[in-house]
């Protein structure tokens, strides 16, 4: 089990970054340049891996657990300090003695108290009742929110009906009080046969029902009466003065989003805020200023969005040409929003009398819909039009909303000052979450109380990448129908945002930090972060580089409900294709691949007719030489291999074709371009391709948005990462002058084209090392790779198409056979004469098979042909070494320190008469979770001498349903008496559980836990390994344990309680392990471990991450570093030998030789 290491370059060498980048990981190339700035070496590359920042379940963020868990410690605690106020505010006027108060509070005979606060309006009540009442009141005190917007939210729909059907019933009933109503109204009593007055009161909200909560106004102005009705009774101690400070105390609310008071020493808390303007990003072209980012919702900011969409718009003839809508038919749209929510493209082209023939680029017209039995049916174009047109163009509709509440006083103001207004009552309701901060800043921007209180229920959010200065200064440009690049020039603006400063050898600094804290998502977030991390360790190790090309995974501009339709999608296309190959197979065509499946596809999508020439394309031959799939435009122009770019068509049209358009091939022919054009429109209902397929006009620009769209990545997230590296980093120059550009966004289609080209293996998504070849190929994508793949495709498609002449001949080098293309199929003249593009360097495809491999320093020198044609330099050979992916650990002390369930610890030290040892603990459980053993007894019932006839019934309920508890006790199970006659209801019986380790909670005076709980599911933070007498042990070690002042020392042994766990030394204490770290053990009987295939090995060494320990068995878990094999259960006393390492970023890895044990004070 050798040690990895990195080594260090002899000399410094020119080269290249490439980097592949996922929501979950990031591969990353170094690849040598030659003195023209093309790659000619594989240098060093390696797999960063790390989890995604979302519950993998849910999508949900990682720290919405720990907010809501944050949340309710609040109320809590401000609770429980609400009611302490209150009752020193009772002693202090001397209505209680607390201490007396207590203990009456907490005795089983308190009087009800719902029946204090009727009899409270119809006689005086003694000191302690009253305050029972009124702490009562305080502690339940109704609802009310400090967001007039959250009133429409979630669940508060439900609240807000409640309350209103409470309030009504109040009303009607004439009841005075809730007190009142509660204790009186049928619908507070719920049936009781063993009860006193046949009922009981039930005032309390069951899960996910609030049919019994009420308005806080109404708790108040109970307040009131309580009060009034107790003056008038002869009670001396309820004064106004009480009363007034009572209510204080009981009403006041401190809002969510302003975050906590006061710290336990009396200082204000670090997190207390009151809106969040002052933590906005700054803007992008106004930075140095100090302009800050404009909110989304302010009318500066919609109508910027509007106009770029207006100006970027274009309007596609079927012919291929397209046009920008002109000055005039700006001026109306921008007239049409000023008065309107949104505007759909409908209301665009009916405004502007577009002719259907006119198509907007942004929509995609699918002339295609799903019919019964999901059969795609064809339907009216002008209906599909019509339908793909309700979508909306252009909005500004926080600023519509804002009009129709404020509108007659906006009319009152010059034009300019209305629009500065609607600009800071867009601000104020996105940085302001709560109507007392929103009430004070609307009315200090001019709005009367009333108007600023119409407004409190929009709840706008999110902000623009520039200020409202910088927008303000760009717009009058756009209106003029510049596109935004342009008007920002014109404003005076450098659109590329280059940094005219120092930029940095490493990606570190404010910067850096400030443009990773401005991505909202945290998924992106973790990953921009991770490769920030990659690209610095290149460097450190590397220098600076030449060039750095970075291609993101689709999924990252996706959030996650986007991201399961993404994968249901591809499951759905995988499922058509294995279907598509099983008919294949019918035909007769034993193995097809992929250029079957999708000929297939294609001859279904065109009914079975060449495009070009109009001939049926019989079935039975599809699969013979003579049928083609053709690049509607060529791919050597277009680099367009999108499934909308390819055809079905005969050979020889193929060939007739060549590197043209269609119209190229036969626009000058009316009569064939006239059936070409029906065929088209007939079988042909993609909207894009038809376009395609129709294009006449194909101009120098056309061509170059062609190339940008389909080599370079534009999404937006691609875009901040690519600026952060261009504008930030500092790189070696490049050696010929004529190449300015050193970042390269590439496009996933662009490296997809390339790896099929290239013949590269397929990628084994079972493990992780195949994004290193990613990145690889996206280290390859340079300008000369795209020079190359033009020529070559340019040269292919005219040699194919001279084949056609009669008198040109092609003549088999090894046999001499003349070659006919009639005795080819495409594919075949592509496989022997050209198809594969020319490499990055010879023998690229076999070097990188070798460094892919799990050992090619050993490969090269078992095989020194090989070494010989990749011509290594001694010091770029000595740095070889094998892939070694690097996890990112998990050292967070985070969760919950135990289990939301507290059982009971009665067993828990020692049986007592009912178990034979300790480690029992009991809780309620629900009686429809209850089941039989193979016994026939109810599994885990504790005690059940201690009530036999409640047992016997319960088991006989279950046995009569099969031992099923939902339908068993589906209705009503009421507790047997001896008599015959029915008790109360049974909810609940006490089971008990066997628990190995728990965590004491609520302890008493003597340092005893009440209750005790499992350790929260995932809150082993680490374990800490010993060794003693030559064995390895490990100690657990969980949140709970965090809280403590001293670490626990006792070992896990398999199979036994706490009790007879193995105490430690603390001198032969080794490491700690924390989730992915890297150990390597060695096991003299062999570990049987599960490969990724399914199939299982047995393993003598490794090296390997921890995943978990099981305490049950005393033994870890752990996965290979690529994820090729997992394993469990692998006892540690047993081995020869276990070793912690660490790996760095790239992966190289070292022993860690010396560790100290470390607690958390």
């Amino acid at each position: 089990m050798g040690e990895m290491s990195k080594t260090n370059m002899d000399r410094h060498r020119s080269y290249r970054i490439g980097l592949d980048i996922g929501i979950a990981s990031v591969g990353w190339a170094v690849l040598e340049n030659n003195s023209q700035d093309e790659p000619i070496r594989i240098l060093d590359l390696g797999v960063r891996i790390f989890e995604a920042a979302e519950v993998p379940k849910t999508g949900a963020a990682l720290a919405a657990e720990r907010r809501d868990a944050r949340t309710a410690r609040r109320r809590i605690r401000r609770r429980r300090h609400r009611l302490e106020r209150i009752k020193w505010l009772f002693e202090r006027e001397g209505l209680i003695q607390i201490d007396s108060f207590m203990e009456r509070y907490h005795s089983p005979n308190l009087p009800d108290v719902y029946e204090l606060r009727y009899e409270g309006l119809e006689r005086k009540l003694s000191n302690e009742e009253f305050a029972q009442v009124l702490l009562h009141i305080a502690k339940h005190r109704g609802f009310r929110s400090t967001r007039k917007a959250e009133l429409k939210e979630g669940d508060n729909g439900k609240v807000l009906k409640a309350t209103e059907e409470n309030r009504k019933r109040m009303e009607e009933h004439g009841y005075r009080t809730v007190g009142e109503m509660i204790y009186k109204d049928a619908y507070f009593h719920t049936e009781c046969a063993w009860a006193d007055n046949g009922y009981l009161l039930t005032p309390r909200n069951k899960a996910d029902d609030y049919s019994h909560t009420m308005l806080r106004a109404l708790l108040e102005e109970e307040v009131h009466i309580l009060f009034e009705s107790q003056r008038k009774f002869g009670n001396e101690k309820a004064t106004e003065k009480l009363e007034q400070e009572y209510l204080e105390i009981m009403l006041s609310q401190r809002s969510f989003d302003m975050g906590p008071g006061q710290q336990a020493d009396g200082t204000p808390s670090p997190y207390a805020m009151e809106g969040f303007g002052n933590k906005v990003g700054y803007c992008t072209l106004e930075r140095e200023s100090g302009e800050r980012r404009a909110a989304k919702a302010t009318y500066t900011a919609e109508l910027f969005v509007a106009l770029q969409k207006i100006t970027h718009m274009k309007l596609v003839h079927m012919d291929g040409t397209s046009r920008f809508f002109t000055e005039e038919e700006r001026n109306i749209l921008l007239e049409m929003l000023s008065s309107k929510k949104e505007i759909k493209y409908a209301a665009v082209r009916k405004k502007l009398n577009l002719p259907l023939e006119e198509k907007f680029n942004t929509l995609n017209y699918n002339m295609k819909r799903k019919g019964k039995d999901n059969e795609e049916e064809e339907v009216d174009e002008a209906a599909i039009i019509a339908a793909t047109e309700k979508a909306t163009f252009v909005s500004m509709s926080n600023c519509y909303e804002y009009r129709k509440r404020i509108g007659d006083y906006l009319d009152t103001l010059p034009e300019e000052e209305q629009q500065d207004l609607l600009d800071e009552i867009g601000t104020i309701l996105t940085c302001y979450k709560n109507d007392d901060s929103r009430m004070n800043r609307l009315t200090e921007a001019g709005l009367s109380k009333e108007l600023a209180d119409s407004l409190l229920e929009l709840t706008p959010a999110k902000f623009q990448h520039l200020s409202i200065k910088a927008m303000k200064n760009i717009m009058p440009y756009m209106k003029e129908g510049m596109v935004y690049d342009k008007a920002c020039e014109a404003a005076g603006y450098d659109f590329k945002n280059d940094n005219h400063g120092k930029k940095m050898k490493l990606l570190k600094g404010e910067n850096i930090t400030e443009i990773i804290n401005e991505i909202t998502n945290p998924v992106v977030k973790r990953s921009v972060s991770q490769t920030v991390k990659v690209i610095n360790a290149i460097i450190l190790k590397y220098g600076s580089p030449q060039a750095v090309s970075i291609e993101l995974a689709r999924e990252m501009s996706k959030n996650f409900e986007e991201r399961k339709k993404a994968e249901k999608q591809i499951e759905e296309n995988r499922k058509k294709n294995e279907m598509a190959k099983k008919e294949i197979q019918e035909l007769g065509k034993l193995s097809p691949n992929g250029q079957d499946i999708l000929k297939y596809r294609l001859w279904h999508d065109q009914q079975g007719i060449c495009l070009y020439t109009g001939k049926k394309i019989p079935l039975e031959e599809l699969f013979q030489p003579g049928y083609d799939i053709d690049h509607i435009l060529p791919y050597s122009i277009t680099f367009d291999d999108s499934y909308r770019n390819k055809v079905l068509v005969t050979s020889q049209a193929n060939r007739e074709k060549g590197n043209r358009t269609p119209y190229e091939y036969f626009g000058q022919d009316e009569v064939h371009w006239s059936a070409y054009e029906a065929r088209v429109n007939h079988f042909i209902k993609d909207y894009k391709k038809r376009r395609n397929l129709l294009k006449q006009g194909f101009t120098k620009e056309d061509r170059r948005e062609f190339k940008e769209r389909n080599l370079n990545d534009t999404k937006y997230i691609t875009r901040v990462i690519y600026n952060m590296i261009r504008q930030n980093l500092e790189m070696e120059p490049l050696n010929r002058e004529d190449r300015k550009k050193q970042v390269f966004a590439v496009n996933g289609s662009i490296t997809a084209y390339l790896r099929k080209r290239w013949g590269l293996m397929q990628k084994d998504r079972s493990t992780d090392t195949h994004h290193a070849m990613d990145a690889v190929v996206v280290a390859c994508c340079t300008d000369g790779m795209i020079q190359k793949i033009s020529r070559s495709t340019q040269y292919r498609e005219v040699l194919y198409k001279g084949q056609s002449h009669p008198d040109y001949e092609i003549v088999d080098v090894e046999t001499g056979e003349i070659i006919s293309l009639e005795d080819l199929s495409r594919e075949e003249w592509d496989e022997r004469y050209g198809a594969q593009v020319p490499p990055p360097w010879e023998h690229f495809k076999e070097e990188l098979e070798v460094r892919m491999g799990s050992d090619p320093k050993n490969d090269l020198d078992a095989h020194p042909d090989m070494y010989q044609l990749f011509r290594y330099p001694e010091d770029v050979y000595n740095n070889i070494r094998p892939i070694f992916v690097s996890r990112m650990p998990n050292h967070k002390v985070t969760g919950a320190a135990h289990a939301d369930t507290i059982r009971s610890p009665r067993h828990y030290k020692d049986g007592g008469e009912i178990f034979a040892d300790g480690g029992y603990v009991l809780s309620r459980t629900n009686i429809e979770d209850l089941k039989l053993d193979k016994d026939g007894e109810i599994k885990d019932y504790y005690n059940k001498d201690s009530d036999r006839l409640l047992y016997e019934a319960l088991r006989a309920r279950l046995a009569e349903y099969d031992g099923d508890g939902k339908k068993a006790f589906a209705e009503k199970f009421y507790k047997p008496k001896a008599d015959g006659t029915q008790g109360p209801v049974v909810k609940k019986v006490k089971t008990y559980k066997k628990m190995s380790l728990g965590v004491e909670i609520n302890k008493d005076e003597n340092g005893m836990g009440r209750g005790i709980a499992e350790n929260a599911n995932g809150g082993m933070i680490r374990v800490d390994v010993f060794r003693e007498n030559g064995k390895y042990y490990f100690v657990p070690i969980y949140i709970a344990d965090a809280l403590k002042k001293r670490l626990p020392n006792k070992a896990a042994m398999q199979n036994k309680p706490y009790s007879e766990w193995k105490e430690m030394k603390d001198e032969n204490f080794l490491f700690s392990l924390y989730s992915r770290d890297l150990i390597g053990f060695k096991n003299p009987k062999g570990k049987k471990v599960t490969c990724a295939s399914g199939e299982t090995m047995t393993v003598m060494e490794d090296i390997v991450y921890y995943i978990g320990a099981d305490i049950n068995t005393a033994s870890i878990l752990g996965i290979a570093h690529d994820r090729s094999y997992k394993f469990k259960s692998l006892g540690i006393q047993s081995l020869k030998e276990l070793k912690k390492y660490q790996v760095d970023v790239l992966g190289n890895v070292t022993e860690v030789r010396q560790e100290k044990r470390r607690g958390f004070h």
